[in-house]
């Protein structure tokens, strides 16, 4: 990959996750994921789950991939969900221009050739790109001839494919359309929250960065319905007083520059549009924190209005940053009546509920997460030099793939049988370990130190005669010896 960041050499021999069908060289932007990043992914939707659904009394639902189109036609999606594409006039490789522009002007540490992409409308972009000698990178050739590109990918319903579907854009459509069905069935009332995990397709035109730009994402999506004329006593176990006392590091519109702000200035001044996005934000910022993300790395950034999603009144993103610069990992928006109102009107079905006595369209706040990119994320800031040329990932426990190693000190068929004992026990107690016997005990240190293991418990000699075992910490190197009835609570 071009631009490697420090976290793609472990990534790559560890295979955390690789290109899909990457035999054949075919359609990038898709990726598989291997052992332990399959479970580093499903400890941060675990943590989500935790998070948000449990601690906050949310309902979770699982909906189809598939959407008719007449779902995104009243949704906005058909017409508007675009990017901003050129093609080079001799190769026909195609850009993002936008991605063209934030290239350059990053290069050059030119912030306000970044903020200015913001704004700008198609041909704006080609003439930018135009005026400062841009090319394409392949053959040099002149890039032109832009069009607003619709991201959907396309499909077909039924025998004779007359019936046109698309693969969902987010999961959110399939939250709206159950809603009424959900909020009756399980005896919800305003406020109320549901939320999912689930694929969706984005047809991108120049994936890259590894899972920073692709065409499939996990999406942890959340969506609170609000009863707009209501006023706010808290939410989700979080009261106002606490919501409001809370400091985010933010990014105003209109001004670029990151400050430290209480949530209830924000509030004050409309650069959080309302309260229950608020305490989305508020989530947001407590799960980085327990995925071992630094505070130092993050910050929620207003949307431009420019920038804003045809269904949003205003948009709050949480950047991380990686070496790639700042990343979106979660969108969070002030979506209003828009798509319960569209969906209404088009299905000519009544979307709307009692409320207080009376019949209320609820208004949405939305938190959507992008797991992939929040894993890179959380690797990419994890990777550690430990002074002798092998590479640590210093993960939180949360996200570590597994919370211990199991090493018989060497091949021998007493310490391997001691060491399974102990890998088998952990595994009934439900305890993650990685078990080897390959190799020096030092390169299997090594091992498990760079793919974030916290503790490695070593069987050796002295195990058989005393049942005590080493345990070794990853990021101190600390060594102490511990009874085989004590290793359990020691390494979790």
């Amino acid at each position: 990959m071009a631009n490697e960041s420090p976290a793609e050499d472990i990534i790559k021999r560890r295979t955390v996750f690789y290109r899909s069908f990457g035999i054949y060289a075919e359609a990038g932007g898709f990726y598989d994921y291997g052992p332990i990043g399959l479970r580093m992914k499903r400890n941060i939707e675990s943590e989500w789950r935790a998070m948000f659904p449990e601690a906050m009394g949310l309902v979770e639902i699982e909906t189809s991939t598939i959407l008719p189109e007449i779902v995104l036609k009243a949704s906005g999606h058909l017409a508007t969900f675009t990017d901003p594409v050129a093609t080079c006039g001799s190769c026909h490789t195609s850009y993002r221009l936008d991605k063209l522009l934030e290239e350059f002007y990053s290069a050059r540490g030119d912030d306000e050739g970044l903020a200015e992409i913001r704004r700008m409308k198609l041909n704006d972009m080609l003439a930018k790109v135009e005026s400062n000698g841009i090319k394409c990178s392949r053959c040099g050739g002149r890039i032109g001839n832009p069009e607003n590109f619709n991201l959907m990918f396309k499909t077909q319903i039924g025998q004779k494919g007359t019936d046109a579907a698309y693969l969902r854009p987010e999961t959110a459509q399939g939250i709206f359309m159950g809603f009424k069905d959900i909020y009756r069935s399980h005896g919800l009332r305003l406020p109320c929250g549901i939320c999912q995990v689930g694929k969706v397709f984005r047809n991108e035109i120049s994936p890259r960065q590894g899972l920073v730009r692709v065409r499939e994402i996990t999406q942890m999506e959340t969506e609170l319905f609000i009863d707009k004329d209501a006023g706010f006593s808290g939410f989700g176990g979080i009261g106002s007083a606490e919501l409001e006392a809370e400091r985010i590091r933010f990014v105003k519109r209109g001004t670029g520059a990151e400050g430290e702000f209480s949530i209830k200035e924000l509030l004050a001044e409309g650069a959080i549009p309302n309260e229950y996005l608020a305490v989305l934000l508020y989530k947001e910022k407590r799960l980085i924190e327990r995925l071992g993300i630094g505070m130092e790395k993050y910050r929620f950034r207003q949307l431009d209005k420019e920038e804003l999603p045809h269904y949003s009144a205003g948009n709050i993103d949480l950047e991380i940053k990686t070496s790639y610069g700042y990343i979106e990992v979660a969108g969070n928006a002030d979506r209003g009546d828009y798509d319960l109102s569209s969906h209404a009107k088009l299905s000519n079905t009544d979307l709307g509920v009692i409320s207080n006595e009376k019949k209320v369209l609820p208004h949405v706040a939305e938190a959507s997460i992008g797991v992939d990119r929040l894993l890179f994320s959380v690797i990419d800031g994890a990777v550690k030099d430990d002074g002798r040329g092998w590479k640590v990932l210093s993960l939180s426990k949360s996200m570590a793939p597994y919370m211990c190693s199991v090493f018989p000190l060497q091949k021998d068929d007493g310490l391997i049988s001691k060491a399974e004992e102990i890998h088998r026990e952990l595994g009934k107690r439900r305890i993650s370990s990685y078990y080897s016997e390959s190799g020096s005990i030092g390169k299997r240190y090594a091992k498990s130190d760079e793919i974030g293991i916290p503790n490695a418990i070593t069987v050796d000699f002295d195990t058989l005669k005393d049942g005590t075992v080493t345990i070794r910490d990853r990021d101190t190197y600390k060594q102490v010896r511990k009874k085989i009835s004590e290793v359990f609570e020691a390494v979790v």
